[in-house]
């Protein structure tokens, strides 16, 4: 316990005024006539005690009225965080950081967090001494929006104008770089952090956080929302995206609110409109997951959307997808000549023959110097008899931003290719030529480990698997994935990625003397599909997180044209082209939905945002989580309720006993009244 105003303490003194009217008392005879002194014999044994006995205690009453009163003048208080005399007699300084971060946009009463964590700063503030230094810091960006002394007009407009935000804020590296500031003086240094503290320090702050005895914390946090229900994650069960197949769509949602909930629509949309519903409950802190399908409404791109009811957190509510469903692909064909290129050319033609979906390209190379691949969304590659090492380097920078290979190996010399391509592009390296010696290799789906080659045909697929005469015997890897393989093993088809580009790699050639593949009805099937899982437009449609800068691929033919790019609200923005790198750069996405891209006019590409992960509602950590960071004496823990304000100024300077000691002294006063009061039956004669 300490006292706010010790210098009461000289009141003491009038303890001695009771003690000395007892004392003169003492002193002070009257002198009483008896008839018998039998009776005055009688009053010694009992009645003179009794009356000695109650001057004691009448006299030990008052000195316990005095000593209550005067403890109450000085203003006792539970032991604080900082003493009350010792903050009204040293320099302060005041750290104040607000967090205007995604998460702080849910609302408790109609009210933010973050407005409720304004108001409730402007309402402590006065409870620091006017002379205190005081900084006042946002986290979303970082950035200190007062410095000055707690008098200032400027604070309260400081304070009014930190907006919320959709961003994710580094809490703990805010705090850090604030309290290691020079800058600050005074003996009394306070932080006061009003956040949600949803994560732990990462190993970076604690290796780099520069602790001061002297800084004392207080950690202001909200509590749990009443009613949250948010879309945690969704994934795309199915590589192949186009109009004729279902896309199965894997949704992940949890209530992190103290309500149950019941009757609860969840919805799934294409291009606004609903293609799927379910209406379920959920309790508090359990999540489920659902599989919705649907057919795409259109090609192009398609923008999806998981959508669920508002509640107190917004931001979590609706889960936003952009999916290319192709419509157009310039592709390239690579062949030592006509002969290897037409039976691919034939097969192309099966599968668009009006040339409506497919903008083909010849490219004669028997060994490949160069490639210009600029303008193609993917190179299918025929038989070369080998690769320098710049047309490994153009094949990797295709790959990198996106492009897609389709590659059937021939019988050439390993020496023909340059070592990048297996080095750096991962390829496998060709061993020795295979044949079949008269006979035939048979060959087998992987149906456990292929996403595209079991459904094909479901019916026919046994019975149209290819016979196999020759192929190339090849060293594969861990980052190879067999689709297809012959019956002694060795690989037939498999898929390796570099970057964000996909390779699928045939260990034979569509020719007669190699294989009969050609003339099966898979194969138009079969090459149709790995057209449409290379030549998607998935780098462009990917999704970024909010405030992120997006990068858009453009071809080189259309550098010149105008290039604009629409917000979720509807704000239209022009960007400039990266000529150099033939890419458009967008650093301005700062809000939560589908941002499209619009080329001469015309929609180009849409991509989605995200919310960061660290800014999905989750059980927020609490003293024992940072006991090894903090130490014990330098850090509160504060809940933001109705009664914060008078919690906040208890917890600094202890809470307060004046009112205790006052009941005690009225106490007091009444046993001594009572006491010291005649009785008035004994008076009687």
């Amino acid at each position: 316990m300490t006292f706010l105003f010790p210098s009461a303490f000289w009141l003491f003194g009038f303890l001695s005024i009771p003690i000395i009217i007892h004392i003169l008392n003492r002193f002070k005879l009257r002198k009483v006539e008896y008839s018998s002194i039998a009776l005055i014999k009688e009053l010694k044994s009992s009645a003179i005690y009794t009356l000695n006995l109650r001057k004691i205690l009448i006299l030990i009453l008052r000195l316990l009225f005095i000593t209550s009163l005067i403890l109450m003048f000085a203003r006792p208080v539970t032991k604080g965080f900082i003493p009350g005399w010792f903050a009204a007699e040293q320099d302060a300084s005041l750290v104040i950081i607000i967090d205007n971060s995604a998460s702080m946009t849910a609302t408790k009463n109609g009210k933010s967090y973050l407005d409720i964590s304004k108001s409730e700063v402007m309402a402590i503030l006065p409870s620091f001494k006017k002379e205190t230094q005081v900084i006042i810091s946002q986290t979303c960006p970082p950035k200190i929006v007062f410095k000055g002394i707690n008098t200032s007009s400027d604070i309260r407009n400081s304070i009014k104008y930190i907006e919320p935000t959709n961003d994710y804020d580094n809490l703990w590296e805010t705090i850090n770089n604030i309290i290691i500031d020079e800058d600050i003086n005074g003996v009394i240094k306070e932080c006061i952090v009003f956040s949600d503290f949803m994560h732990f320090p990462d190993s970076s702050f604690i290796e780099d956080f520069k602790f001061e005895n002297n800084w004392k914390f207080y950690f202001i946090k909200h509590g749990k929302m009443d009613k949250n229900l948010g879309v945690s994650s969704v994934s795309f069960l199915n590589r192949m995206k186009i109009l004729t197949q279902l896309i199965s769509i894997e949704t992940d949602i949890k209530n992190t609110g103290i309500n149950n909930l019941e009757n609860i629509p969840i919805e799934l949309s294409f291009n606004n409109q609903r293609v799927g519903q379910v209406i379920t409950e959920f309790k508090p802190d359990f999540g489920k997951s659902f599989l919705f399908q649907a057919y795409p409404i259109k090609d192009g791109i398609l923008e999806s959307v998981i959508s669920l009811p508002e509640d107190d957190y917004l931001l979590d509510n609706n889960w936003y997808q952009t999916i290319a469903i192709m419509d157009k692909i310039d592709c390239g064909v690579i062949g030592p000549n006509i002969e290897d290129i037409s039976l691919i050319e034939m097969v192309l033609q099966s599968i668009d023959p009006d040339g409506s979906f497919l903008n083909i390209s010849r490219i004669f190379q028997p060994k490949i110097k160069r490639l210009f691949l600029d303008d193609l969304d993917l190179v299918l590659i025929h038989n070369v008899e080998g690769i320098s090492e710049q047309g490994v380097q153009d094949l990797e920078n295709f790959l990198k931003k996106g492009g897609g290979v389709i590659w059937f190996q021939g019988d050439s010399s390993l020496e023909n290719f340059h070592s990048d391509l297996f080095s750096r592009l991962d390829f496998p390296r060709q061993e020795n030529i295979v044949t079949s010696g008269g006979g035939v290799f048979n060959t087998e789906v992987i149906s456990d480990r292929s996403y595209f080659l079991p459904n094909l045909q479901k019916r026919t697929i046994e019975k149209e698997l290819p016979e196999i005469f020759s192929y190339i015997k090849v060293a594969i890897s861990p980052n190879h994935k067999v689709h297809w393989k012959l019956n002694n093993d060795d690989p037939l088809l498999l898929e390796f990625s570099k970057g964000i580009g996909n390779i699928f790699y045939f260990s034979t050639l569509l020719n007669f003397g190699w294989t009969d593949l050609p003339i099966r009805g898979m194969i138009v099937p079969l090459l149709y599909r790995l057209l449409i899982l290379t030549g998607t437009d998935e780098v462009n449609t990917a999704p970024v997180l909010i405030n992120e800068p997006k990068i858009i691929d453009i071809k080189e033919s259309h550098l010149i044209n105008s290039w604009e790019i629409v917000s979720p609200t509807g704000k239209t923005e022009l960007i400039v082209p990266n000529y150099d790198k033939e890419i458009i750069k967008i650093t301005q996405t700062n809000e939560l939905g589908v941002y499209e891209v619009y080329n001469n006019g015309k929609h180009f590409t849409s991509f989605p945002t995200r919310l960061h992960y660290n800014e999905y509602p989750q059980q927020s950590i609490d003293k024992e989580n940072l006991k090894n960071i903090f130490l014990k004496n330098t850090l509160r823990w504060i809940s933001l309720d109705e009664n914060f304000n008078k919690v906040f100024s208890e917890t600094r300077h202890g809470k307060s006993l004046w009112n205790m000691f006052l009941i005690l002294a009225i106490i007091f006063l009444l046993l001594e009244t009572i006491l010291s009061a005649p009785n008035i039956k004994k008076l009687k004669i």
